[in-house]
């Protein structure tokens, strides 16, 4: 008799061949368009999965993608979008983009006119293309799991700076990558709103107000960065758990790295050179800032190399309770400007900063200065608070209550002091150039 298991397994192998028999039809569709007209018709044809390969050539179009799927092609393959609107919406989980030209989309930003857009999709990829148009570049509302890998995105430089969409725009997304790419000429080069996980590596940014701005952001990383002649440099505000490590900005005019109410970030072997601002004399606090911490706590910048700016760094508005050791700081025409009344010592665990401007020795000859840095007195303080008061900052009276407060300076009183400056600058930050950037500047 033969038993019920035996019958049962026969059964399965029966359907299992039968499967095998049948036709295969999952396999992607290929489709190779040349046309407008193919282009949407395409579109409505593909299936999930299917691959649209555009020929080269002007496509003036507006495409809608409702589809996982991909839409690919050479550089010369270009969507024009003729000045209105977005050039791409996206509507569908699974789509990726590559190596395409797409141009000329609107400039509305309160419309989101955007180079290619989309609002609460996930897993979509923009790999090689180029963009070029005054609205955003590429902008994602909600979702995840984005890829945003080797593309050239332009601004409308003609536009004032205030006007211009942002070069990557992310709002209320989950985890990003946006690395590799090119960032030329919009409002900030990547904006991340109210995300978590974003991960912005290796790019080269300039001519834009903040090449990286996190708002209300948090457990995100801005890592490997080049930047140039740009408003601002890495700006973190209402932010926590961000990383701003091995990135590099010079010529800004406002800061290298900007701290505002940000809480448990890190900030480690940045390179800040010539932040300067041309017009910070008709300014109140207008001067350039090598990195400004703003009511932000419990955050470390440690490890970075900041000089020749107008101000080393800065802190106001309770900013007091930050680790701020193992630094460069050279040739910056004001090394510390500290707005407040707690008594801080810049050290951490035996380690200070190396200060260019130092003038004690090292008798003992263990590479740390005898007696503490103190970069600013009573006098400068009271002429922050008190601009207006500045040109009195070179008079021989001034000249004489400063001396005298340094004969009767106490070790506690209140301001800034690094009681272990470094001697020597022990390390010196190496520009960390992966394979993607080029020479160009």
């Amino acid at each position: 008799m033969i038993s019920s298991g035996f019958r049962l397994s026969q059964w399965l192998l029966w359907a299992f061949c039968l499967l095998l028999s049948l036709p295969h039809t999952g396999e992607a569709a290929h489709f190779s368009v040349s046309t407008v007209s193919q282009l949407q018709q395409a579109l409505q044809q593909a299936g999930a999965g299917d691959r649209l390969s555009l020929a080269p050539g002007l496509y003036r179009t507006q495409l809608h993608i409702d589809k996982p799927l991909t839409l690919s092609g050479p550089a010369s393959a270009i969507i024009d979008a003729g000045g209105q609107g977005s050039a791409i919406i996206v509507a569908s989980d699974d789509v990726r983009i590559d190596g395409l030209t797409i141009r000329n989309w609107g400039a509305d930003l309160y419309q989101l006119d955007a180079g290619i857009r989309g609002r609460d999709v996930s897993r979509i990829q923009v790999t090689n293309s180029r963009l070029d148009g005054p609205g955003f570049g590429i902008r994602f509302d909600k979702g995840e799991e984005f890829e945003l890998l080797g593309n050239r995105i332009e601004g409308d430089r003609r536009l004032r700076v205030i006007e211009r969409g942002d070069g990557i725009y992310l709002k209320g997304t989950g985890s990003a990558r946006i690395a590799n790419n090119r960032l030329i000429g919009g409002r900030d080069g990547v904006y991340v709103e109210s995300c978590s996980g974003v991960v912005i590596d290796d790019n080269r940014m300039s001519e834009q107000q903040y090449p990286v701005h996190y708002m209300y952001a948090k457990d995100s990383v801005a890592s490997g960065n080049d930047s140039w002649d740009v408003v601002g440099g890495y700006a973190i505000m209402g932010s926590q758990r961000i990383e701003v490590i091995g990135n590099r900005v010079r010529d800004a005019i406002e800061f290298g790295v900007l701290l505002n109410i940000t809480n448990d970030s890190v900030v480690r072997h940045n390179y800040v050179a010539r932040v300067s601002n041309p017009r910070a004399a008709d300014m109140f606090d207008g001067e350039g800032k090598g990195v400004f911490i703003y009511g932000a706590r419990d955050n470390e910048v440690s490890s970075n190399h900041f000089q020749s700016s107008q101000i080393g760094i800065s802190m106001a508005m309770g900013g007091e309770g930050n680790l701020i050791y193992d630094n460069l700081f050279i040739h910056n025409t004001v090394q510390v400007k500290y707005v407040g009344e707690h008594v801080l010592d810049w050290s951490h665990r035996g380690v200070g900063n190396f200060w260019s401007s130092y003038s004690g020795w090292d008798l003992d000859g263990d590479g740390i200065g005898d007696q503490s840095y103190r970069p600013n007195d009573a006098l400068d303080r009271l002429f922050w608070i008190y601009p207006e008061g500045r040109f009195l900052m070179d008079s021989p009276v001034v000249s004489v209550l400063r001396w005298l407060e340094q004969q009767f300076q106490t070790a506690d009183s209140a301001g800034i002091s690094d009681h272990r400056p470094k001697m020597v600058p022990q390390w010196q930050w190496q520009p960390q150039r992966p394979a993607s950037w080029s020479n160009e500047q």
